[in-house]
């Protein structure tokens, strides 16, 4: 073979069976003379160094990059990192074997692919950063095996793209009208790779007339930042019909006769995901409850099993009566105390809750947990001699854009931080840490929040004594299009600006806060009900220092004194003419 190079620029060789990344080179060259068996691969860019420059993303370390995989998914990778290194590649590849490539962060319209002479149409599209994304395409020999559908079948096909993760931990499946799985692909069936950029297909045949299936998708993690994120596509008979960029839990509804699970006249749909990939067999438990119903027995309950070789994805939808006030409570077995479950609680799309849950990992996480929905009352859900009705609602808003410019659909749940909590002193100082809060946002949402989308929070507090003794506090730079917060049914709006602190990040600083008083008027109250603020605390330790010091000096003046006198009787007794003349 007769290789002219043109350019070398630095790649990197990835190992499947050690993961290793291996320090190589791929050469840029042309008149490359393929032989035998072999095809000429050519990547050729039609970019000018103006529409590079105008399509670089915000986020820097998102370079451009080729990547060429092969049938033992050995991968290859050549960085772009400034616009004179891209330059047409060529390479003689395997006729007869199938070959992926990969071209991410460059507009599909800047390169062309051709294969043995042939112009190859690029294949799926994909998330990498904001203004570019990233695509697979096949060479050669591909043999992907979809099934022969029948006449009276179509194809369903769920594409997964594994992004710059090599870790999979999550789950996907295909359920039919009755509930029965007809595909599962995750955590127990261990069909998909472990490689980074790699983009795997799953099908199946399914009636094509009368039928109904339900897509469920849900993940050990989410992937909120940085890029190229993992992604899937779902298709039927041959038209997209979902796709979603980083995950938490997602499903979709397709088919012929589907019909909205509840009735939308006089019912909500209630929703529940939990995923937990635990290898050890145990079970968790839970109960909905419509609490203007005086019967002790449940609306619906169930058990999750957990274990290996099961499903880590669990799923279920309940319809209750609209404007009913609900109470759904999970429960851990007892001590468990390993247990890392992610679950998600939705009414009619709003979020009530979704976290990353540590039941039973000490005296603070119980191996219980309630979370209250629906149209509840103060006379219906609390005890009103003692207790008042805490009610927040809060949309966040349809665009989402990191410090440094990049836009998503998530935003990172500690970007809307607030609290709920006793009004410490004059300056309105929340706890420092969010164990001491009575309520706050990582209690209910500790995965991500979406854009365009509706959360609440709905709990019973007890009565204050005074006008002013709680307050709820969001940090003044949230990412939240509106919210408002309700005492008793009543939407409170006299909303203040003060410096606080509030906790973010693992660690507590004073900022902006936007602070609404729980009662009709607001004067500070009374510090000693919770405890010392921090002047009265830092007053009490100069002053214990202060008298520690006044200790210290009469001790040393004490001794001082004594030393003199027994200096003195020593030199007495040495001296007997001092004691006659004395």
């Amino acid at each position: 073979r007769h290789i002219i190079k043109v350019k070398q620029t630095a790649s990197y060789m990835i190992s499947k069976s050690s993961s290793t990344l291996l320090f190589s080179f791929i050469s840029a060259a042309v008149g490359l003379d393929c032989t035998g068996n072999d095809a000429l691969l050519q990547v050729k860019y039609n970019i000018t160094e103006d529409v590079w420059n105008n399509t670089r993303p915000s986020n820097i370390y998102a370079l451009p990059f080729l990547l060429l995989q092969d049938n033992e998914q050995q991968q290859q990778r050549t960085e772009y990192g400034n616009f004179t290194d891209l330059v047409d590649f060529e390479k003689c590849l395997p006729r007869d074997e199938c070959s992926t490539v990969v071209v991410a962060g460059l507009p599909t319209s800047t390169y062309d692919l051709l294969f043995d002479g042939e112009h190859v149409e690029i294949g799926a599209e994909f998330y990498y950063e904001e203004k570019n994304p990233v695509t697979s395409t096949e060479v050669g020999t591909c043999i992907k095996h979809p099934p022969t559908c029948q006449d009276t079948e179509a194809l369903v096909e769920v594409q997964f793209w594994s992004g710059q993760f090599s870790y999979r931990n999550n789950e996907f499946r295909i359920e039919d009208k009755h509930g029965d799985t007809i595909l599962n692909v995750g955590s127990t069936s261990r069909e998909y790779s472990s490689v980074i950029y790699s983009l795997n297909s799953t099908y199946a045949c399914v009636a094509r007339q009368n039928s109904c299936y339900t897509f469920l998708i849900g993940s050990g993690f989410e992937w909120n930042q940085g890029y190229s994120l993992p992604a899937y596509s779902l298709f039927f008979d041959g038209s997209l019909v979902h796709t979603n960029v980083s995950f938490q839990f997602d499903s979709a509804q397709f088919g012929d006769s589907c019909q909205p699970l509840c009735n939308q006249d006089n019912e909500s749909l209630v929703e529940l995901f939990l995923y937990d990939d635990d290898q050890f067999d145990f079970e968790y438990k839970w109960e909905l409850k419509l609490l203007a119903d005086d019967s002790s027995t449940p609306f619906a309950s169930g058990e999750v099993s957990i274990g290996l070789n099961k499903s880590p994805l669990y799923h279920k939808t309940m319809c209750t009566p609209k404007q009913s006030c609900s109470s759904f409570l999970i429960s851990a077995p007892a001590a468990s105390g390993l247990n890392m479950p992610i679950y998600s609680l939705a009414t009619d799309d709003t979020i009530y809750r979704e976290i990353q849950w540590y039941p039973g990992w000490n005296s603070e996480t119980p191996n219980n947990q309630t979370t209250i929905m629906g149209s509840c009352t103060v006379n219906g859900l609390c005890d009103e001699q003692t207790q008042d009705l805490f009610d927040l609602q809060l949309r966040t808003p349809e665009e989402f854009k990191f410090w440094d410019g990049r836009s998503s659909d998530k935003i990172p749940y500690d970007n809307i931080t607030w609290n709920f909590d006793y009004s410490d002193d004059e300056t309105r100082v929340p706890p420092i840490s969010r164990s001491d809060a009575l309520l706050s946002a990582s209690q209910y949402i500790s995965t991500v929040y979406k854009t365009g989308s509706s959360y609440r929070t709905i709990e019973c507090i007890p009565k204050s004594k005074g006008n002013c003794d709680y307050s709820f506090n969001m940090t003044a730079d949230s990412a939240v299009e509106s919210y408002a917060v309700k005492k008793n049914g009543v939407q409170l709006v006299n909303t203040q600006g003060v410096e606080g602190l509030i906790w973010k990040n693992h660690d507590s600083f004073m900022t902006k806060l936007l602070m609404t008083p729980f009662g009709q008027s607001c004067s500070p109250p009374n510090p000693s009900k919770r405890g010392l603020s921090a002047g009265s605390i830092a007053g009490i330790v100069i002053a214990c220092l202060l008298v520690l010091c006044l200790l210290i000096g009469v001790i040393i003046m004490c001794l001082k004194r004594r030393r003199r006198e027994e200096r003195q009787n020593q030199r007495d007794e040495e001296d007997p003419l001092r004691e006659t003349l004395l």
